[in-house]
């Protein structure tokens, strides 16, 4: 057999498990979604066919409260009266006193109003009630005051301890980083444990609209500077053995506890772990191997993930740096910092334009330039605002040092976010593509990816004006302009 031959045929056996891959996974999310609309609250509230129902429930708490503009939102994995998820809004002035003994995986009693949520049925308004079935939530409810909510047993003392420290976290980057700016502490909060309860709604939308929201999520660049901080610190101590390998592996495990699940946090931690294990048992893999394990047991574990944005971008993402990784290695040194990441976010791009315009109906292209200066100023916030925790315990005046260089870092953050207010260009606003345009995207895509090796011919040239068309297809919405010309009859669209 001829080598090019064989070449095609290992990326077309690779093609066809992919393919395989993912239609496994959507027969797994198509029997969850089944069992999600069907769950036994939700199936006890329709059958008493009633706008509301008023319950006593109880359950295991979800995450830690979080606290709103008004109320405080508490998320519970309820048992009685009958299963399901409910997401509970306590109103009251006790509420902000004692949600902090709200705490994840404590069990609580609280008479709730029961509820469906809010679901518009306008063209083109995404379903409210469908986004949080797919999150486990069957219904949504109130209650009046936080002197309902009862803590009836306490969580598992290692839920208990991270829980601690979670508030503890809170309270220490609040008063060093807080002191400076309040909007600063909230994003060194997000940077460090995960908790985005307080950032502020335009500050989250700044950063959606510059393509740099994903340095506030706990993602893969978290978990990376925390990875390379532990291996730092190991071959410093002269520690680099299969000792410091499984010790790595435990406390980005433990961090993964504590900062709360998530596509991203669950991916980039089980990549992690299986690195580490791969290095403490002497095995060496391409790392396309470990985000393929990580694909297949998130998809496994939560079915769901298929159609989750977050597990979209973050492996979507991941996948792209990955695929152009090694031609990264022939940069000039000089060069190869600057190069590479202006390399790797274009691969991103790419690769997760789609994705934006069907998820987010926006495509953003500031995320090329700013990601040079967003993804330092992460770095700084991250390590900073890890320092503070620690230090806040045994060095006061060296946790405020530390809080004013995560301030420093979280305010870079949002002022590099403005290159969308004099340039608006850069993030469009478009109207989700047809599906059959995103399938012929990423088929033409794919071509001309296996396609690289050759010689450039007519059919990697015809992958290529293919990609094009479908961008600009996507950006411009040829539709829309052929829709506005009208067909002589009259639309009317009735508000729900």
């Amino acid at each position: 057999m001829r080598p090019s031959t064989s070449l095609w045929a290992g990326e077309a056996l690779i093609a066809c498990v992919a393919a395989g891959f993912f239609a496994g996974g959507e027969a797994l999310a198509a029997r969850a979604w089944k069992d999600a609309r069907a769950a036994p609250l939700r199936r006890l509230f329709d059958a008493a066919n009633q706008p509301s129902m008023f319950a006593y429930v109880e359950g295991v708490l979800r995450a830690d409260a979080s606290a709103g503009p008004e109320t405080v939102s508490i998320t519970i994995d309820v048992d009685r009266p009958a299963s399901g998820g409910v997401m509970v809004s306590v109103g009251g002035t006790l509420a902000a006193q004692r949600m902090n003994e709200w705490r994840a995986g404590r069990r609580i009693r609280a008479p709730v109003d029961l509820r469906r949520a809010t679901r518009y049925l306008d063209a083109g308004v995404p379903d409210g009630e469908r986004a949080l079935q797919l999150r486990g939530i069957s219904l949504v409810g109130s209650t009046k005051s936080g002197a309902l909510v009862d803590v009836v047993a306490r969580a598992s003392p290692a839920g208990e301890a991270l829980a601690v420290v979670r508030a503890f976290s809170r309270r220490a980057i609040q008063d060093a980083v807080g002191r400076w700016s309040g909007r600063s502490a909230a994003i060194v909060t997000a940077i460090v444990i995960g908790d985005r309860a307080g950032l502020d709604p335009a500050v989250q939308q700044s950063l959606q609209q510059a393509g740099t929201y994903h340095v506030i999520a706990i993602s893969g660049g978290n978990i990376a500077i925390l990875a390379g901080l532990m291996l730092a610190f190991f071959r410093w101590a002269g520690a680099l053995g299969r000792t410091a390998s499984i010790v790595a592996m435990a406390l980005l495990v433990v961090y993964g506890a504590l900062v709360g699940g998530g596509a991203s946090v669950d991916r980039a931690t089980l990549m992690a772990v299986v690195y580490f294990a791969a290095r403490a048992a002497d095995q060496r893999s391409p790392p396309l191997n470990a985000l393929a394990i990580a694909a297949a047991v998130l998809v496994a574990a939560q079915p769901f993930s298929v159609v989750d944005p977050a597990f979209v971008l973050t492996f979507g993402a991941t996948l792209a740096i990955l695929l152009v990784a090694p031609y990264l290695a022939a940069i000039p040194r000089p060069l190869h910092a600057v190069v590479s990441l202006l390399v790797a976010s274009a691969a991103v791009e790419l690769m997760l334009l789609p994705v934006g315009a069907v998820f987010f109906s926006r495509v953003t292209f500031a995320g090329l330039a700013l990601n040079f200066v967003a993804i330092p100023l992460m770095a700084v916030a991250q390590i900073a605002g890890m320092l503070v925790v620690p230090l806040a315990l045994v060095w006061p005046a060296a946790a405020q040092l530390a809080g004013f260089v995560a301030h420093v870092g979280a305010e870079g953050l949002v002022r590099s976010a403005a290159l969308v207010h004099y340039a608006p260009f850069v993030a469009v606003r478009l109207a989700p593509p047809s599906w059959w345009v995103v399938l012929l995207y990423y088929v033409a895509l794919s071509t001309l990816w296996l396609s690289r090796k050759r010689v450039v011919s007519g059919f990697s040239v015809f992958s290529v004006l293919i990609v094009f068309l479908c961008v600009l297809w996507i950006l411009c919405a040829p539709w829309s302009w052929l829709s506005s010309r009208g067909d002589a009859r009259l639309h009317i669209s009735f508000l729900d």
